[in-house]
């Protein structure tokens, strides 16, 4: 019987109890707040330092996982005679994809192996919720080949809705122009979001203030949730009570009670604090 290993990265956000549920294998990432490099696996900052140094004006940067890195995460894997099935950090955000593509490609020919990275075309909890609904069906037996094309086909229903408390995060970005930016704070209008067909992030819709914008990812999810899938996430930058308030909704109307989730810092430090995500299994993407 073969030995089979499920790998990602840090940005699925999944937390040590669910990594550890499903043995799940993750990559670490490097980030910068204020020119002083951390490690996700070994910094001691909490995400509410992370995010209150956000607000007070830090500088926040990330390193996507380059190729070498990408090579050192998974060669030893290889050595130990896995099959590994990675899968990856959208490529319509990040070029790490890329580079864990091409290290499996480089580490299989050196092992004569055959092993897969998959494009998640997901972030954050949407390619954390595809990583566990793949990683259950290892643990029901599926065979190597079925996981591959299991998880190829259901990407296609992960869903992530968002909305955000400040532009000025998406402006640093070069996502939106501050003119835009600011309007749309003096105004009270706040975006609602969600990852498309092609792993980028695209506004579907516009409120006024923040309780209709959680209303909206409520309604956005009764669009096509598939009830057959209990698991439903939210992640909240430094706005858990936000957060707690958005699962009651969901509670309420769906009948499941959301796993809520701090966002990590590689996908925080594009968002911004006040950023809450909601993330299910649908029939198709919102």
């Amino acid at each position: 019987m073969e030995k089979i290993i499920i790998t990602t990265e840090e940005t699925c956000n999944l937390s040590k109890e669910l990594l550890d549920k499903y043995n799940i294998k993750k990559c670490d990432v490097t980030f910068w707040v204020d020119g002083v490099e951390h490690n996700s696996k070994t910094t001691d900052m909490t995400p509410q330092e992370f995010y209150g140094n956000m607000r007070n004006g830090s500088d926040v940067k990330t390193s996507q996982v380059n190729l070498q890195e990408a090579k050192d995460f998974l060669e030893p894997y290889f050595q130990q005679g896995y099959r590994i099935l990675h899968i990856g950090f959208s490529s319509g955000l990040s070029g790490t994809y890329n580079n864990f593509k091409l290290a499996m490609s480089e580490l299989n020919k050196k092992y004569n192996a055959h092993n897969v990275a998959i494009d998640s075309l997901c972030a954050s909890i949407g390619q954390g919720l595809l990583v566990i609904e793949v990683a259950k069906k290892l643990e029901y037996g599926m065979e190597y080949d079925k996981l591959v094309e299991y998880a190829e086909n259901m990407k296609w229903n992960i869903n992530h809705i968002f909305t955000l408390d400040d532009l000025k995060y998406l402006v640093k970005g070069g996502r939106i122009s501050k003119t835009s930016a600011t309007i749309a704070n003096v105004l009270n209008i706040k975006p609602v979001l969600h990852t498309d067909n092609n792993g980028k992030l695209v506004s579907i819709g516009k409120v006024f203030g923040r309780q209709l914008a959680l209303k909206n990812l409520v309604e956005k999810m009764a669009i096509n949730y598939n009830p057959q899938f209990k698991d439903v996430f939210i992640c909240e930058a430094d706005c858990n009570s936000d957060a707690i308030k958005l699962a009651g909704m969901v509670e309420k109307r769906f009948g499941v009670r959301p796993t809520i989730l701090p966002l990590t810092y590689f996908i925080g430090c594009h968002s911004g604090p006040g950023t809450i995500s909601l993330f299910y299994v649908g029939d198709k993407r919102v």
